[in-house]
């Protein structure tokens, strides 16, 4: 009597719930049975795939082919062949190592697998080929079902992102199961804007939020460093979602956070430093309570061009130890000879003329000035494209009106009452349409340039207000809140050996001043308006 182990995988723990186990189960105990075989040992893989599960990563397999070099048995059985795997560059020689080792491999469907001769290799290998590209149209076709569901703006399924609910709207699936779709939880929506307001206005890095959400809220999810970047990093909440390179368009009913404060909020996490060998607990670590942190990411080497991290160095006097907070160029200090500049900085130094030079851009601006000159800008806009605008339109009903005189014109052609021919009369036709096509583009343009300058205005508006606010409220915040605020006002800073300090700012005053102004100047000389003043047209702080 040969002995046997019997071998059961289904691909995903839904076939599970479906009884596939136990259906291979039965047929083969039934094949083993009608044999006269006896079975020793079952192995079961529920959830594994055999094409994308390697065989050294099952640990079935490898108990078998264990079981196999003790000579436990002489015949390994399974459902189907494609339940050893469907990996072509794997399993065809999983089996020629079966057979190599005296062991018999069966299928209760399709009978022995012998490898005698060549015929029986190429057998076996297209067996598996076949196999394989069964799931590579599978995977193509459950892919493609998932981009045009995410391109329709569906939920594809899955675990929910936090913020949401899964809400039965009506859809199915086959087999009339039930399809869940997305819906704001309005409670879990007020955490996720607490988490970009921490993560982008006060500084909080993924761990540090880590413990303020499992210390605030106890007795909701239990929170990691991973699961917190996920939501800071998941356009869902911006009502986008996402399947791969393929994205949805805006699902305004599923915003919980505004586009600005997203792409912000991405902006400061790329712009985190890993710092080598930091200690993982803030309350021992001697850089956290001692180190430079408020240009940590904005700073960069002017001679190797690479960032420079918040460190501090120490001091051991007879009575005490002094510690002093610098900025530390790593790459310089690790490549010795690419980078001729220095290693450490005075972070008191560099700290110091920066707010200095923070201090003179805020009061590059001022308020009053800006209100009335936005209230010009505005207007002078809103009169010279409304003007142009109701020109192009009244032209447009004109050239309806013709239409419509020379249509009724070849109407008349057709029964002889009109002097003029058909040919004629529809060139004048397409002529006109040429036209009303052109008019249109140019009234199109005029709308989306009009948008645009509203949008300048607004967004220049809001950036003045900001700038305000900061100047008033800058010197009483938080390092941390000093640090976000710093982040929003500058790309770059670079600094040499010399302390020679370059600073990159995202807008200048003076460069937004100057483009509005040079518009609002042109639309002055063209329309009669009164000038801008000198005051208006530029301010500069004098270094």
């Amino acid at each position: 009597m040969k002995r046997v182990i019997a071998l059961y995988r289904v691909s995903t723990l839904k076939q599970v719930d479906q009884d596939d186990i136990p259906m291979q189960k039965i047929e083969c105990r039934r094949f083993a049975e009608e044999k006269g075989w006896k079975i020793v040992k079952e192995f079961s893989e529920k959830g594994v795939s055999g094409f994308k599960t390697s065989i050294s990563e099952r640990d079935a397999i490898q108990d078998i082919r264990a079981e196999a070099e003790k000579k436990t048995f002489d015949v390994l059985l399974v459902f189907m062949f494609d339940r050893l795997g469907r990996r072509e560059d794997e399993v065809p020689f999983l089996v020629e190592w079966f057979v190599s080792h005296g062991i018999e491999v069966w299928s209760t469907r399709e009978g022995q697998q012998k490898i005698e001769n060549r015929v029986d290799k190429l057998m076996n290998y297209i067996r598996y080929w076949q196999a394989g590209g069964e799931s590579e149209k599978t995977s193509e076709r459950v892919k493609t079902k998932h981009r045009q569901m995410t391109e329709a703006g569906l939920f594809r399924g899955g675990t929910r992102p936090f913020g949401y609910s899964l809400v039965h709207k009506g859809r199915v699936g086959r087999k009339n199961r039930p399809l869940y779709d997305l819906e704001i939880n309005p409670e879990e929506a007020e955490i996720v804007r607490e988490m970009f307001e921490l993560c982008c206005w006060q500084g909080y890095g993924s761990v540090r939020l880590t413990d303020y959400l499992n210390e605030k809220y106890p007795n909701m999810k239990k929170w990691n460093p991973r699961s917190v970047m996920t939501v800071l990093q998941n356009s869902t909440y911006i009502g986008i979602l996402h399947c791969g390179d393929t994205l949805s368009p805006v699902q305004e009913h599923l915003r919980i956070i505004e586009d600005s404060l997203f792409e912000y909020a991405q902006k400061v996490i790329s712009r985190r430093v890993t710092v080598p060998n930091r200690h993982k607990d803030p309350e021992n670590s001697l850089s956290e309570a001692y180190g430079a942190k408020l240009l940590s990411g904005l700073l960069y080497c002017g001679h190797c061009g690479h960032r420079l991290v918040g460190n501090y160095s120490k001091r051991k006097y007879p009575s005490k130890t002094v510690y002093r907070p610098i900025y530390r160029c790593y790459y310089g200090a690790t490549h010795k000879g690419e980078c001729d500049g220095k290693h450490t900085y005075s972070a008191q130094k560099v700290e110091a003329a920066v707010l200095k030079y923070v201090r003179m851009y805020f009061e590059e601006f001022n308020t009053s000035t800006d209100e009335i000159w936005m209230k010009q800008y505005v207007s002078q806009n809103e009169r010279k494209l409304s003007a142009e605008l109701k020109a192009k339109r009244a032209k447009l009903a004109s050239l309806e009106e013709q239409s419509k005189s020379i249509k009724a014109e070849i109407l008349k052609s057709l029964t002889g009452e009109s002097v003029f021919d058909k040919a004629t009369l529809q060139e004048l036709l397409d002529e006109n349409a040429k036209q009303k096509e052109s008019l249109e583009k140019e009234i199109s343009a005029i709308l989306e340039q009009r948008s645009e300058k509203r949008n300048y205005a607004e967004s220049l508006a809001k950036f003045y207000g900001r700038v305000n606010e900061w100047r008033k409220t800058f010197d009483q915040k938080t390092e941390e809140q000093k640090k976000m605020v710093l982040a929003q006002m500058i790309e770059r800073i670079t600094i040499d050996k010399d302390y020679n300090i370059q600073i990159n700012f995202y807008t200048t005053g003076d460069k937004v001043i100057e483009k509005a102004a040079a518009e609002a100047t042109a639309l002055v000389e063209h329309s009669g308006f009164e000038p801008l003043t000198s005051s208006m047209r530029t301010r500069r702080s004098t270094n």
